[in-house]
């Protein structure tokens, strides 16, 4: 809530007349906004006093007051921004760890299931993706029954209930990562793929993420254990108010 610091000359009951009027507006890094109006009033008067004036009433101040005043809510702003520039500290620390955590070593479950495509894979495709793809996955201790066509392993939660979730296409692919493709008219089952750190394999060993021409769709999954799920979780930090 905004407050409006205003200091007034007067003497006795009011302000008879004044010489001149200087309005400052200053605005501190916790948003109070403080206007400053200082009115002389003629010498004949006497001295002057400072009203801080609220909706609430108003109160005399001193100038020292007043300096008080302003210089506490400086270092209020200081010790703001000294908090928040902790707490960014920490969220870039935790963020490089939680990276860091999420890529599978050479004896997780999905660099394993990786290696066991790689070494079954053939130099051209044999038809039997679904086939080499489950056993890949089974070899690495994935619990699941198996599905006909590649495609059911999306649609019908296979993935997920093995310890897979669905991420984005766009992000970068690790060790174990899964691609299914949708089916269509001319390929009615799809096809299944995991990614071995170097490239997608399946049945055989790919020269791309598609073994297609043109564009098809299709969806990215991920060991749970190694999805960031930081964003979705979401991180609340909040700084108290003195």
């Amino acid at each position: 809530m905004k407050q409006a610091l205003l200091i007034l000359s007067v003497l006795g009951m009011g302000i008879a007349q004044t010489s001149g009027a200087v309005e400052t507006t200053f605005q501190s890094n916790n948003t109070l906004t403080h206007t400053i109006t200082n009115i002389t009033a003629a010498s004949n008067y006497g001295s002057s006093q400072n009203i801080y004036s609220t909706n609430s009433g108003a109160r005399v101040y001193s100038n020292d007051e007043i300096s008080q005043a302003i210089d506490n809510l400086s270092e209020h702003a200081k010790q703001k921004e000294y908090q928040l520039a902790s707490l960014t500290s920490r969220l870039a620390y935790e963020r490089e760890q939680q990276i860091r955590n999420s890529i599978p070593d050479s004896n997780s479950a999905p660099a394993r299931a990786a290696a066991s495509a790689a070494r079954a894979a053939h130099a051209r495709s044999t038809g039997y993706c679904a086939r080499y793809v489950r056993k890949a996955l089974q070899s690495a201790g994935y619990e699941f029954t198996p599905n006909p066509s590649a495609y059911q392993y999306a649609t019908r939660g296979t993935l997920a209930k093995a310890g897979f979730t669905k991420i984005s296409n766009d992000m970068q692919p690790q060790v174990g990562d899964v691609v299914v493709f949708d089916r269509t008219s001319r390929r009615p089952h799809g096809h299944i793929q995991i990614f071995d750190g170097n490239g997608w394999v399946s049945d055989f060993r790919q020269k791309g993420i598609s073994p297609y021409s043109g564009v098809h769709s299709y969806t990215t999954w991920r060991d749970s254990q190694y999805v960031d799920d930081a964003s979705d979780r979401g991180i609340y930090l909040a700084m108290a108010d003195e």
